[in-house]
């Protein structure tokens, strides 16, 4: 099904008018055929008008192949039924009516397994980028207990635990982020766990507020893994380096059917242009690439503090909300 992307593409860069103009341009053609073989076709008048009929339907869509098909079947009735045979455009109809369906069927499977293959692509990129990200914490996690396990062997134990803990966490997230199950309690407490599992929750205070906007599983999905990677960059450029203290997330309501996720830390800023020198770039790759499987727009404003919004089509509408700062704190998050 290879050329389901590149049809579907094709399809969608051309404007209503000119798919309707190219449809009955194509009809005209088969018509202008038929009228020039004469009776080549003896009882079958309708084969000339197929082909025509399975080119719209693969290229343009089920409505375009429906008006085709209407229009072969009320001209083959007007000038080409053969005399007693009354029953035949029925036989049009339905023939030419499950060609439609079954052509729409597989186009409509084909553009489901292009999107799950472009999803799981994303998220192997996000996965090996985490691990990477995790191993070098590990690693400096391990550096650090090393100096300390002959003078203060007690703080090192307590730093191998907690990285241990913080490790089998990130493990568990993403071992059940395609688990539709881990959703059932809603987005927040995925969200949250996620977080925790790479910034440490005693030290950082970690506000979440997320609204009912009629996310799938797919969004909510992605939504985490959006956040794991901002958490992430969050992590090792701010809270690591005592130049922040606060985590906010919030995904809102906006007009027009419409939601906005919005994470903010309260850092020195990162701005998307400086991203030359540091593994930042390939991060935003991903967010960027994250963002497009939410349909979405991703914008970066590095002012006071970094703030990645991400605005994508959701099944709810409600009112338009900047990233919110008063949110409820999670039990065991305060402020240093």
């Amino acid at each position: 099904m290879w050329w389901s992307p590149r049809i579907e593409a094709l399809q969608s860069k051309q404007p209503a008018a000119l798919r309707w103009l190219e449809t009955f341009a194509l009809f005209g053609i088969a018509l202008a055929v038929r009228l020039s073989v004469g009776q080549f076709y003896g009882g079958m008048p309708s084969l000339t008008f197929y082909p025509v009929l399975l080119i719209v339907a693969l290229v343009f869509g089920w409505k375009e192949a429906t008006a085709v098909l209407v229009l072969s079947v009320a001209v083959g009735l007007y000038l080409f039924l053969p005399p007693g045979m009354y029953l035949q455009p029925v036989g049009w109809l339905i023939v030419g009516g499950m060609t439609v369906v079954i052509i729409g069927a597989l186009k409509s499977l084909s553009q489901q397994l292009a999107l799950a293959n472009e999803r799981q692509r994303v998220l192997f990129r996000e996965l090996q980028h985490r691990i990477a990200n995790t191993l070098h914490s590990v690693l400096g996690t391990l550096e650090i207990a090393e100096r300390r396990i002959d003078t203060a062997p007690a703080e090192a134990k307590s730093i191998l635990r907690e990285q241990m803990r913080r490790i089998s966490a990130s493990a568990r997230v993403h071992r059940r982020l395609n688990d539709p199950s881990l959703f059932g309690r809603g987005l927040k407490p995925i969200l949250y766990d996620a977080v925790a599992a790479i910034i440490d929750t005693k030290s950082i205070q970690i506000n979440i507020d997320v609204e009912d906007v009629g996310l799938s599983f797919d969004q909510m999905s992605t939504i985490t893994m959006i956040v794991i990677e901002i958490a992430n960059n969050a992590q090792k450029h701010v809270y690591e380096r005592g130049l922040g203290m606060r985590f906010w997330i919030s995904v809102t309501a906006v007009p027009q059917n419409r939601a906005i996720l919005c994470v903010k830390d309260n850092g020195p800023g990162w701005s998307s242009h400086n991203t030359a020198h540091d593994d930042r770039a390939q991060g935003l790759t991903i967010l960027q690439d994250l963002a497009e499987q939410l349909h979405g727009t991703l914008t970066i404003n590095a002012g006071s503090g970094t703030e990645i919004t991400v605005v994508f089509p959701a099944m709810a509408a409600g009112r338009t909300l900047e990233c919110k700062r008063r949110v409820r704190l999670y039990p065991g998050s305060r402020a240093i």
